[in-house]
This record gives structure tokens, C-alpha cells and sequence, in this order.
């Protein structure tokens, strides 16, 4: 397949809690060593505010600025120039939808186990969606520091204006452990893109999901997210 640009951007509404990541994609058939990631590329985000940050890069391919902070309600601009080649893309962040809190239960086998068994423990997210307000979520899972493989998205058809109880099904937690979610404010075009990636997981034929990132052979996405977060220690029922 033809390499292209991949870019990778998230600005948060929290102090310094933004990246940009820049490389390269590489051939399905190829299966040595890391992605390639681009140094020394510009990377700028504005927004309709008149605010402008120069993003630093921090490590190959890594790029942040310290002082940026997400407001809910504002646009926000990408500008990346790679090689000469310009890639842009914009976002709005959403108003922030607050985690009441997090629970867990244990996960039943269905199999019955034997003896000694390791118990494992699937969590729970709780929170309010508002009423007659569309809302997109992301949700991020981690143990500990270490953050979870796969995609949760969800949007609003069947839970506006109720109290959501939402099971983290792509993870289990053992005894111990910290679990930490964000539920992630979104806008349309991330939830789309991280909803086709989902769904690709889950059986769908793979591809590209509709990026929001202009410009020539690039892939990617770039958001503005409100973040919350809560977090749960596993301990015996």
C-alpha cells in the first residue's frame, strides 16, 4: 500500500494535556520493527479566540506545548507542515458531561472455572446525559498507567436525558487493581471515526474510517475533548 502521513491530535481541557503525533503508515505485509515517526515537522493549533500555540517536539514524533488548555465551547485549528506539505483540520470542543462515579461486579464463568482461579472484575460507568442535547462520547480505559487496548464510543439515540450505566467490556480488572476511565466529550466526526474503528474490531471488514484531517495521503483524526475522569480500586466483593 501507498505510505501515507498518519497524524494524531487531542487537545483536552486541562492544562498542557494535548499531543500531536506524526508518522507514517507502512505495509499491511510488513511486520519488522516500530511505525516510522516524523521529526521536525510545524505543528501549530489556534483557536477563534485569537489564541495561537507552537506545539514542541518532546520526542520523534511526539509533539506538545505546555501552555495549552481546552475551553469547552471553542473551535480549534490544526496546522501541520511536513516536507512542505500542509495537513489541516478543526474541531469544536463539547461541553464537558461529568462520570458520577464508577462501580464493579464480579464477571461470571460461565464454564464454572476450578478452584483457585484468579477472580476478574468488570467495571461500570455512571453519569447523567443531558436531555435534548446531542452529545458523542469516547471513553478511555486504563489499569493503573497503562492504558487498555481497544475502542468504547457511544452516542445518545437511546440514552438521551437518562442516567447511563455503562459496562467497560473491553477490559477485566483483578483484584488490586486501579481502574481509571475518561469519559471524553466529543464531537461528531471523532465519534464517527472511532465508532467505524469499533466496529472493525468487531467483525466488520477493516478500513479507513473518515478522517477529518485535510490535505494530500494523510490519515488520522484531530479532536477537542472534555475530559472527565474517576478511578476505582478492585477490591474483594
Amino acid at each position: 500500500a501507498q505510505q501515507m502521513i498518519v497524524v494524531e491530535g487531542i487537545v483536552h481541557d486541562s492544562l498542557g494535556d494535548n499531543f500531536v503525533l506524526l508518522s507514517k503508515s507502512k505495509s499491511f505485509n510488513d511486520n519488522q520493527g516500530q511505525f516510522e515517526k516524523i521529526s521536525g515537522a510545524s505543528v501549530i493549533i489556534s483557536d477563534n479566540a485569537g489564541n495561537n500555540f507552537t506545539l514542541s517536539e518532546v520526542e520523534p514524533g511526539r509533539y506538545q506545548n505546555t501552555l495549552l488548555e481546552g475551553v469547552s465551547g471553542r473551535k480549534y485549528f490544526l496546522n501541520v507542515t511536513v516536507d512542505g506539505k500542509i495537513f489541516t483540520s478543526e474541531s469544536i470542543m463539547p461541553t464537558k458531561i461529568e462520570l458520577d462515579s464508577l462501580s464493579y461486579e464480579e464477571v461470571n464463568n460461565p464454564f464454572g472455572g476450578d478452584e483457585g482461579d484468579i477472580l476478574q472484575y468488570r467495571v461500570f460507568t455512571h453519569f447523567r446525559d443531558p436531555e435534548n442535547i446531542e452529545n458523542f462520547y469516547r471513553l478511555k480505559v486504563f489499569n493503573g498507567e497503562k492504558q487498555e487496548k481497544g475502542f468504547l464510543s457511544l452516542d445518545n439515540n437511546f440514552i438521551d436525558g437518562d442516567d447511563v450505566d455503562f459496562p467497560i467490556f473491553i477490559s477485566e480488572f483483578e483484584e488490586g487493581d486501579t481502574a481509571i476511565v475518561q469519559l471524553l466529550s466529543v464531537d461528531e466526526i471523532n465519534y464517527r471515526y472511532f465508532n467505524a474503528i469499533e466496529s472493525s474490531q468487531n467483525g466488520e471488514v477493516p478500513g479507513n474510517p473518515e478522517s477529518n484531517v485535510m490535505g494530500e495521503n494523510v490519515v488520522g483524526y484531530f479532536g477537542a475533548y472534555a475530559k472527565s475522569q474517576k478511578s476505582i480500586i478492585i477490591t474483594p466483593l
